[in-house]
């Protein structure tokens, strides 16, 4: 069985919004090349071993650069790489683009990319390397061979991941929590915290301008067109999208659902959006009666209401989700095959529901009612989801359920708390995964997973899915793969141990007479990609419209 190692830190992968704090000052700049966007919480660190919150990674992902980027469709580019040469299942060679320099002036080597990588050791983010590195060999300044702990599927995507830093940050030399110091496009500039966080175009970025051989890259200038990007920090997403209509703000991510329908209907703002890689669950505590019950959590999961759910409280937005892995990744899911979860197990339908429950309440000898609980945190979105949960199942006679909210660091604590499987309430949980199918599985429905070690909050455990898991992690051949996934799919499904609620949406809203050419990217942390990603083909300028 492969050695995995995954964190805690995939838990703040559940989506949630946490407090409110009043609007920052108007930020500075009027000189038609500045970008203003907003972040929703401080920055809290400039090093990537260190980062566990997404807001960082928006913050920092234009100062650093990886080996590779992941494009808005999930395809790999090269950027600090030329080349990803696969010697054998367990060795790659890298080659690296030559004339790359960091912010600090130094050059950037194969020693700094051996260094980014073993400086993750004993860092809260270990797992993101040392899940897949062993071992690194410079055979010159710019080329290196890479060594595996096992054959590693994701490797490709997941370099796309891991920033390149200076040497000199692992010897501490230098010291990346006083600025971050990188390759990339822009350079830090100023952090004002609870207020703005600001960066400047970089001097000396290697892109030189179009390839001419036809490519995407071709189009792209040879520097970034915006000057400078400032993010003000806006907490409330209320507060953003004032900002946003006021004329204060340029772009705001991922606006409330409820203010997107006037966000569409106002001339001076565009919305785009774009399917994202995360869906809404239902948690079932698997170690307390009712919902032990395998025929029990079906009922359960036919009564969630989500084309219901998607009209009236996300406006239209989204999918109905029946399975895990988000249709943004089809080399591994696919239309039919979701339909066919539906259908099987999980498609609302009241009737069979009732069928289900009668049977799952009669084995396990509980006369209903059953009084029960869906906790949730304090996100508005999600709580009117639970609730329209609650009153489908208080609609019939085998359930009295309430609703529990609470602030969201004390809900991720009672969640994670390692016995909410022995609980009697059902958890309303959000889960954003990757480009890669097993972020999606692994640490929700592998047994190693369970809380407190990760996210298994159900703590469901099947030696099949676990097996299927490790088999596909390791098979570097996609259609293989594929079959892997469906199996371990199709058997977490049919054990329902969560009810699936719905496929989410990445929503950007830009003022349409300042914001032209940017691109909405389908995952957390990526949001800003599009305000220069040459080797992608995409740019933004300002004063657009």
């Amino acid at each position: 069985m492969p050695p995995v190692t995954t964190s805690r830190r995939q838990l703040l992968r559940w989506v949630g919004a946490t407090g409110a704090v009043g609007l920052a000052g108007c930020a500075g700049g009027d000189d038609g090349s500045e970008l203003v966007a907003t972040l929703g919480a401080d920055v809290s660190t400039y090093d990537p071993t260190q980062a566990n919150d997404t807001t960082s990674r928006k913050a920092f992902d234009l100062v650093y650069e990886p080996l590779v980027a992941v494009d808005f469709e999930g395809s790999v580019h090269p950027v600090l790489a030329t080349d990803l040469d696969q010697r054998d299942d367990r060795t790659w060679r890298v080659s690296l683009r030559e004339g790359v320099t960091f912010h600090d002036g130094s050059d950037c080597t194969a020693a700094d990319v051996k260094a980014s990588f073993e400086r993750y050791a004993g860092t809260p983010r270990e797992s993101d390397v040392f899940l897949w590195y062993d071992d690194a060999t410079i055979r010159d300044d710019h080329t290196l061979d890479v060594t595996l702990s096992r054959p590693y599927a994701p490797f490709q995507l997941t370099l796309g991941g891991v920033p390149i830093v200076p040497e000199a940050a692992a010897t501490d030399a230098l010291d990346l929590s006083t600025g971050p110091v990188g390759t990339g496009p822009y350079a830090f500039d100023t952090h004002e915290p609870d207020r703005l966080y600001r960066l400047v175009r970089a001097d000396d970025h290697w892109f030189a301008g179009g390839s001419g051989n036809g490519s995407d890259a071709d189009d792209v200038p040879a520097e970034p067109p915006i000057e400078t990007i400032t993010f003000r920090i806006i907490v409330e997403q209320a507060s953003q999208v004032a900002a946003l209509q006021g004329g204060d703000i340029d772009l705001a991510n991922n606006p409330p659902a409820d203010a997107v329908a006037d966000l569409r209907d106002d001339d001076a703002i565009t919305v785009s959006e774009h399917l994202a890689g995360g869906f809404e669950m239902l948690v079932f505590p698997l170690a307390s009666r009712p919902f032990s019950n395998r025929d029990v959590r079906e009922g359960v999961s036919r009564l969630i209401p989500r084309e219901a759910i998607i009209d009236s409280v996300y406006g239209g937005i989204g999918r109905p989700a029946y399975a895990p892995i988000s249709p943004l990744l089809d080399d591994y899911t696919s239309e039919s095959f979701l339909a066919e979860m539906g259908d099987e197990y999980m498609r609302y339908d009241p009737e069979r529901a009732a069928e289900l429950l009668d049977a799952g309440f009669a084995a396990l000898d509980i006369s209903p009612p059953y009084e029960t609980t869906i906790v949730t945190n304090e996100t508005g979105d999600r709580v009117r989801w639970a609730q329209l949960v609650r009153d489908e199942l208080n609609a019939t006679d085998f359930f009295d359920v309430s609703i529990e909210q609470f602030e969201w660091s004390t809900y991720v604590g009672r969640v994670l708390s390692g016995d909410s499987h022995r609980s009697d309430a059902m958890m309303a949980l959000g889960w954003s995964g990757g480009w890669d199918p097993d972020t999606y599985l692994r640490p929700l429905f592998y047994s190693e997973q369970a809380t407190p070690s990760c996210c298994n909050a159900a703590h469901y455990a099947s030696d099949e899915v676990d097996r299927l898991l490790d088999e596909a992690l390791t098979t570097y051949d996609t259609a293989e793969r594929r079959d892997r996934y469906e199996q371990a799919q199709r058997r977490v499904v049919e054990e329902a141990p969560v009810g699936f609620v719905r496929f989410g949406t990445r929503i950007e809203a830009y003022r349409t007479d300042a914001v032209e050419g940017f691109r909405t990217y389908p995952l957390d942390s990526g949001e800003f990609t599009s305000i220069y990603a040459p080797t992608m083909g995409a740019y933004t300028t300002t004063g657009g419209g």
